[in-house]
Protein backbone atom coordinates (compact mmCIF):
# COMPACT_ATOMS: atom_id res chain seq x y z
CA UNK A 1 0.00 0.00 0.00
CA UNK A 2 1.83 3.32 -0.77
CA UNK A 3 2.66 5.74 1.79
CA UNK A 4 0.71 8.79 1.47
CA UNK A 5 2.85 11.73 1.42
CA UNK A 6 2.18 15.47 2.60
CA UNK A 7 4.02 18.44 1.48
CA UNK A 8 4.14 21.39 4.01
CA UNK A 9 6.14 24.53 3.82
CA UNK A 10 7.53 25.71 6.85
CA UNK A 11 6.78 29.13 8.01
CA UNK A 12 3.54 29.46 5.74
CA UNK A 13 2.10 32.04 8.46
CA UNK A 14 4.78 34.26 6.50
CA UNK A 15 3.27 34.34 3.43
CA UNK A 16 -0.33 35.65 4.43
CA UNK A 17 1.64 37.88 6.28
CA UNK A 18 3.19 38.91 2.92
CA UNK A 19 0.17 38.80 1.28
CA UNK A 20 -1.33 41.20 3.97
CA UNK A 21 1.64 44.03 3.92
CA UNK A 22 0.87 43.99 -0.04
CA UNK A 23 -2.53 44.29 0.25
CA UNK A 24 -2.06 47.39 2.23
CA UNK A 25 0.32 48.79 0.11
CA UNK A 26 -1.78 47.91 -2.78
CA UNK A 27 -4.54 49.95 -1.12
CA UNK A 28 -2.46 52.81 -0.34
CA UNK A 29 -0.99 52.88 -3.59
CA UNK A 30 -4.07 53.11 -5.12
CA UNK A 31 -5.07 56.12 -2.74
CA UNK A 32 -2.48 57.97 -3.99
CA UNK A 33 -2.91 57.10 -7.42
CA UNK A 34 -5.81 57.93 -8.43
CA UNK A 35 -7.59 59.63 -5.27
CA UNK A 36 -4.60 61.91 -3.72
CA UNK A 37 -5.75 64.23 -0.59
CA UNK A 38 -5.25 67.92 -1.52
CA UNK A 39 -1.43 68.14 -0.05
CA UNK A 40 -0.55 65.26 -2.13
CA UNK A 41 -2.06 67.61 -5.13
CA UNK A 42 -0.61 70.65 -3.91
CA UNK A 43 2.90 68.83 -3.51
CA UNK A 44 2.59 67.39 -6.87
CA UNK A 45 0.25 68.97 -9.33
CA UNK A 46 -1.37 67.05 -12.13
CA UNK A 47 -0.48 70.86 -14.16
CA UNK A 48 0.86 73.87 -13.41
CA UNK A 49 -0.42 77.22 -14.68
CA UNK A 50 1.98 80.00 -15.29
CA UNK A 51 1.18 83.36 -15.67
CA UNK A 52 3.28 87.03 -16.13
CA UNK A 53 3.71 88.97 -12.92
CA UNK A 54 3.14 91.94 -15.13
CA UNK A 55 0.35 93.05 -17.54
CA UNK A 56 0.99 93.82 -21.27
CA UNK A 57 0.96 92.50 -24.63
CA UNK A 58 2.72 89.43 -26.17
CA UNK A 59 5.38 89.60 -27.69
CA UNK A 60 6.81 86.12 -28.70
CA UNK A 61 6.04 82.81 -27.81
CA UNK A 62 8.89 80.33 -27.71
CA UNK A 63 7.28 77.53 -27.22
CA UNK A 64 4.44 75.56 -28.50
CA UNK A 65 2.23 72.93 -27.50
CA UNK A 66 4.08 69.34 -26.85
CA UNK A 67 7.28 70.67 -26.25
CA UNK A 68 9.40 69.48 -23.95
CA UNK A 69 10.66 71.76 -21.29
CA UNK A 70 13.44 72.46 -19.04
CA UNK A 71 13.29 74.15 -15.86
CA UNK A 72 13.77 78.13 -15.89
CA UNK A 73 13.39 77.63 -19.73
CA UNK A 74 11.85 81.09 -21.66
CA UNK A 75 8.63 80.49 -22.36
CA UNK A 76 7.32 83.82 -23.49
CA UNK A 77 7.73 87.48 -23.72
CA UNK A 78 5.94 90.58 -23.52
CA UNK A 79 6.91 93.38 -25.62
CA UNK A 80 9.28 95.11 -24.35
CA UNK A 81 10.60 98.34 -26.39
CA UNK A 82 9.53 100.99 -24.18
CA UNK A 83 11.35 99.36 -21.27
CA UNK A 84 14.41 98.41 -23.09
CA UNK A 85 14.61 102.30 -24.26
CA UNK A 86 14.09 103.30 -20.59
CA UNK A 87 16.57 100.94 -19.22
CA UNK A 88 19.59 102.29 -21.89
CA UNK A 89 18.36 105.55 -20.23
CA UNK A 90 18.13 104.91 -16.71
CA UNK A 91 21.92 103.02 -17.15
CA UNK A 92 23.10 106.62 -19.12
CA UNK A 93 21.82 108.18 -16.40
CA UNK A 94 23.68 105.67 -13.99
CA UNK A 95 26.85 106.26 -15.83
CA UNK A 96 26.98 110.30 -15.56
CA UNK A 97 26.43 110.11 -11.74
CA UNK A 98 28.76 108.26 -11.10
CA UNK A 99 31.38 109.85 -12.90
CA UNK A 100 30.66 112.95 -11.35
CA UNK A 101 30.77 111.62 -7.95
CA UNK A 102 34.05 110.71 -8.76
CA UNK A 103 34.96 114.12 -10.55
CA UNK A 104 33.97 115.70 -7.26
CA UNK A 105 35.57 113.33 -4.53
CA UNK A 106 38.75 113.63 -6.50
CA UNK A 107 38.59 117.36 -6.54
CA UNK A 108 38.14 117.30 -3.31
CA UNK A 109 41.29 115.18 -2.53
CA UNK A 110 43.31 117.87 -4.23
CA UNK A 111 41.55 120.59 -2.92
CA UNK A 112 42.75 118.94 0.51
CA UNK A 113 46.40 117.99 -0.92
CA UNK A 114 46.60 121.70 -2.33
CA UNK A 115 46.12 123.60 0.90
CA UNK A 116 42.39 124.84 -0.27
CA UNK A 117 40.31 126.73 2.40
CA UNK A 118 38.19 124.90 4.58
CA UNK A 119 34.91 126.81 2.71
CA UNK A 120 36.03 125.47 -0.45
CA UNK A 121 37.06 122.15 0.72
CA UNK A 122 33.36 122.27 2.72
CA UNK A 123 31.61 123.10 -0.67
CA UNK A 124 33.09 120.16 -2.80
CA UNK A 125 32.34 117.68 0.01
CA UNK A 126 28.74 118.99 0.33
CA UNK A 127 28.40 118.85 -3.80
CA UNK A 128 29.93 114.94 -3.93
CA UNK A 129 27.43 114.17 -1.00
CA UNK A 130 24.66 115.62 -3.52
CA UNK A 131 26.47 113.60 -6.40
CA UNK A 132 26.34 110.44 -4.16
CA UNK A 133 22.84 110.46 -3.71
CA UNK A 134 21.96 111.21 -7.45
CA UNK A 135 24.08 108.05 -7.88
CA UNK A 136 22.19 106.06 -5.45
CA UNK A 137 18.80 107.56 -7.37
CA UNK A 138 19.81 106.71 -10.68
CA UNK A 139 21.16 103.16 -9.41
CA UNK A 140 17.81 102.21 -7.66
CA UNK A 141 16.13 103.62 -11.03
CA UNK A 142 18.45 100.84 -13.16
CA UNK A 143 17.20 98.39 -10.68
CA UNK A 144 13.62 98.51 -10.49
CA UNK A 145 13.79 99.06 -14.56
CA UNK A 146 15.49 95.83 -14.85
CA UNK A 147 12.63 94.16 -12.33
CA UNK A 148 10.25 95.43 -14.82
CA UNK A 149 12.10 93.90 -17.62
CA UNK A 150 12.60 90.49 -15.88
CA UNK A 151 8.77 90.49 -14.80
CA UNK A 152 7.73 90.31 -18.68
CA UNK A 153 9.57 87.14 -19.27
CA UNK A 154 8.00 84.15 -18.48
CA UNK A 155 10.58 80.79 -17.38
CA UNK A 156 9.44 77.73 -16.60
CA UNK A 157 8.72 76.64 -12.89
CA UNK A 158 9.65 73.10 -13.58
CA UNK A 159 10.21 70.59 -16.37
CA UNK A 160 7.36 69.34 -18.28
CA UNK A 161 6.09 69.29 -21.37
CA UNK A 162 3.00 72.26 -22.74
CA UNK A 163 0.09 70.77 -22.34
CA UNK A 164 -1.58 74.03 -23.73
CA UNK A 165 -0.88 77.51 -24.65
CA UNK A 166 -4.20 80.07 -23.99
CA UNK A 167 -2.68 83.06 -25.26
CA UNK A 168 -1.17 84.22 -28.54
CA UNK A 169 1.30 86.93 -30.39
CA UNK A 170 0.23 90.64 -29.88
CA UNK A 171 -2.50 89.75 -27.35
CA UNK A 172 -3.08 91.64 -24.11
CA UNK A 173 -2.97 89.81 -20.85
CA UNK A 174 -3.58 90.64 -17.02
CA UNK A 175 -0.80 90.13 -14.53
CA UNK A 176 -1.60 86.66 -12.95
CA UNK A 177 -3.67 85.62 -15.71
CA UNK A 178 -2.81 82.05 -16.64
CA UNK A 179 -0.74 81.54 -20.41
CA UNK A 180 -0.13 78.31 -20.50
CA UNK A 181 -0.45 75.24 -18.57
CA UNK A 182 2.24 72.48 -17.98
CA UNK A 183 2.24 68.70 -17.28
CA UNK A 184 4.70 68.47 -15.36
CA UNK A 185 7.47 65.85 -15.55
CA UNK A 186 6.85 63.95 -11.87
CA UNK A 187 6.45 60.66 -11.82
CA UNK A 188 4.61 60.26 -8.37
CA UNK A 189 1.40 59.20 -10.02
CA UNK A 190 2.96 57.29 -12.11
CA UNK A 191 4.64 55.34 -9.47
CA UNK A 192 1.96 54.51 -7.32
CA UNK A 193 0.04 53.59 -10.15
CA UNK A 194 2.64 51.34 -10.98
CA UNK A 195 3.23 49.73 -7.17
CA UNK A 196 -0.67 49.61 -6.94
CA UNK A 197 -0.50 46.44 -9.51
CA UNK A 198 2.77 45.09 -8.36
CA UNK A 199 1.15 45.32 -4.92
CA UNK A 200 -1.80 43.38 -6.28
CA UNK A 201 0.35 41.00 -8.29
CA UNK A 202 2.17 40.24 -4.80
CA UNK A 203 -0.76 39.55 -2.73
CA UNK A 204 -2.38 37.01 -5.18
CA UNK A 205 0.37 35.28 -5.34
CA UNK A 206 1.78 35.30 -1.75
CA UNK A 207 -2.18 34.38 -0.74
CA UNK A 208 -1.48 31.25 -3.23
CA UNK A 209 1.40 29.95 -2.16
CA UNK A 210 0.02 29.84 1.48
CA UNK A 211 -3.63 28.09 -0.08
CA UNK A 212 -1.02 25.66 -1.59
CA UNK A 213 1.04 25.60 1.35
CA UNK A 214 -1.59 24.12 3.61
Amino acid sequence: MPIKRKYNVKGTKDFIVLAGIFFFLCLWSIKDAWYPAPKVVEKHPREVAVSFKTAGSIGQLHVAEGDSIGEKQLLAELRQVAMREEFEQAKKEYTEAKNKHTLLTEAGRNAAKNGASADGIAELAKSRDAAQADMDAALEKVDEVRAQIDATELLAPTKGTIKKVLVTTHEQVEAGETVMLIDPRDHFYLFNKSLAIFSFIAFWVFLGIHILAH
